[in-house]
């Protein structure tokens, strides 16, 4: 999957299949998910993305604001995504601040699958969002693109920050020790001024590797994250 593509014929395509009809049980949803649609749902989750249990399934949850500039790669992500999402379940807002900046807001859900299950249950075994084990299975270049999308920033020392804050220490330093072994990255860990909370740090030095593996999965709008472009 290349996130610079209009994926818009894929909805076309598969709009009036039995996983993506509404009355389909979620028991008998399956749906489409190869292993890039579940690297983008793996990226997501270890950022802003959330799941919910709803029944005997499992559904992905997404909500963002952010400024203006950043409208078009919410769209491109929502178009990867609509062989799986529930439309009646999306919204999208515009808002203008006081200062005259542009706001916006968007917020989706998909439908409920079956075959959702084992990612919730990964992330959700009691209920609080946690780092799976298995994470290393699934961090993709594509995964961790989508990632870097949703949560990362740019350092002023031109590194790379990662928002880990709802994650423990322990599962911060889990996520480095992936991106150590899995992809060869420096990584540091720092304390963000709140009691446990950690974020994850990639420095200067990392950024042109980084920027070899995630750089054909990156919208174009989302440079600015990366050093070496």
């Amino acid at each position: 999957v290349c996130l610079k593509c209009d994926q818009s014929d894929l909805f076309i395509k598969f709009s009036l299949l039995p996983f993506n009809c509404p009355r389909v049980p979620s028991t008998k949803r399956i749906g489409p998910h190869n292993y890039e649609i579940i690297s983008i749902l793996i990226g997501s989750l270890l950022g802003d993305g959330s799941m919910e249990k709803d029944g005997n399934g499992s559904r992905f949850a997404f909500y963002q604001e952010k400024q203006m500039a950043n409208t078009y790669y919410g769209c491109i992500k929502l178009l990867v995504l609509l062989v799986t999402l529930n439309q009646r379940y999306l919204s999208y807002k515009l808002e203008k601040e006081q200062n005259g900046q542009i706001r916006y807001s968007y917020r989706f859900r998909t439908y409920t699958y079956s075959s959702f299950n084992w990612i919730y249950e990964e992330f959700y075994p009691n209920k609080r969002k946690v780092v799976p084990r298995i994470i290393d299975q699934y961090l993709s270049p594509l995964a961790l693109a989508v990632w870097i999308m949703d949560d990362a920033t740019l350092h002023k020392n031109k590194g790379l920050r990662f928002c880990t804050n709802c994650f423990t220490l322990k599962e911060v330093q889990y996520l480095a020790s992936v991106l150590e072994k899995k992809y060869s990255l420096n990584t540091s860990i720092h304390k963000t001024g709140v009691v446990n909370q950690y974020g994850l740090y990639i420095p200067k030095s990392s950024m042109a590797n980084l920027t070899k593996i995630v750089k054909p999965h990156i919208h174009p709008t989302m440079l600015y994250k990366l050093l070496s472009i």
